[in-house]
């Protein structure tokens, strides 16, 4: 005890002081610490989720976009199908 006093450090005032860091640290800890990482971990879920969505709205853009050529293809196959026999139907008029 006296070898704490010839350092010159109180013993009471060090108890106070370990007793105050104790009590700051527990409202701390509970009310800016635990809400702050529940934030963080509602905005990381929010992040994953959002992701996970463009993921699959990117799936159904590429999937649209291939159907979306067939149809164009089938169309212009189809005009051309068209464009043919109005072509022979005029031939065979031509010959009449």
């Amino acid at each position: 005890m006296n070898f704490l006093g010839e350092l010159g450090i109180d013993l009471k005032l060090l108890i106070a002081q370990l007793i105050n860091f104790g009590l700051l640290l527990l409202i701390l800890t509970k009310f800016v610490y635990k809400p702050i990482m529940k934030r963080i971990e509602e905005d990381e879920k929010q992040l994953a989720k959002a992701k996970e969505e463009t993921e699959d709205l990117q799936e159904e853009k590429e999937i649209f976009s291939q159907k979306k050529a067939k149809e164009i293809a089938k169309a212009k196959k189809q005009a051309w199908q068209i464009i043919k026999e109005a072509e022979d139907v005029a031939e065979d008029i031509k010959r009449q």
